[in-house]
């Protein structure tokens, strides 16, 4: 396995992306969010938007064991470090294992730290408030939060696999919006947390001699 020293560190633009979803997000908490939410609960969501959603998490095990991707992640990181033949794989699922990890645990307490109503709550309490609110769990979503910090690293190492694996995260965003679960900014919140997490796991532990293209 090289020495860190002799691996790249994170590509910066990393950084600039989440620096603009940081700015796109305080914009929709202020201006298109409660919009938004209001225009979608005057429709019936499609239950194929929960119906892909239900797929997604099977595809991952959800269902079986919630903690299933992080134990998996974190179970590849100490095989490949253990196992010589294999080492060279090792920073890549401490990216992984890393980015993974941490950003779930930022989501949970950034749920209770915000407090913040989800749109369906927010409505039926009369439209005031949305933050700092008994119970609120909204902010950022923990469904984005949960595919992004795996397909945001994965499309980081495996470049060929950037359109679908942004697609899926594209998808699941809409997809809690739609159903009125979140305002636009809890997923661009969830997203603007992974991507600055990918880049600091991916400036602390640096998987490559060079960035894959």
């Amino acid at each position: 396995m090289l020495s860190r020293d002799a691996r790249v560190p994170a590509p910066r633009s990393l950084l600039a992306i989440a620096g603009a979803l940081a700015v796109l997000t305080a914009a929709c908490v202020w201006t298109i969010d409660r919009p938004i939410a209001r225009l979608i609960a005057a429709y019936e969501a499609s239950g194929l938007w929960d119906r892909g959603i239900d797929g997604l998490e099977w595809v991952i095990g959800l269902p079986l064991f919630k903690l299933l991707s992080p134990v998996v992640l974190v179970a590849a990181m100490v095989i490949t470090a253990c196992v010589r033949r294999w080492r060279w794989q090792a920073p890549a699922w401490m990216f992984l294992a890393g980015t993974h990890l941490i950003t779930r645990i930022v989501m949970i307490y950034g749920k209770e730290w915000t407090g913040r109503l989800r749109p369906n709550e927010w409505l039926k309490e009369g439209g005031e408030a949305t933050f700092c609110r008994e119970g609120g769990l909204s902010f950022p979503s923990g469904h984005v939060t949960l595919f992004g910090s795996l397909a945001i690293p994965l499309a980081l190492l495996f470049p060929r696999a950037r359109i679908p694996l942004v697609i899926v995260v594209a998808y699941v965003a809409a997809a809690r919006v739609a159903v009125n679960a979140h305002f636009v900014s809890d997923t661009l919140g969830a997203i603007t947390m992974v991507v600055a997490t990918t880049w600091a796991m991916a400036w602390l532990v640096r998987p490559f001699r060079t960035w894959p293209r």
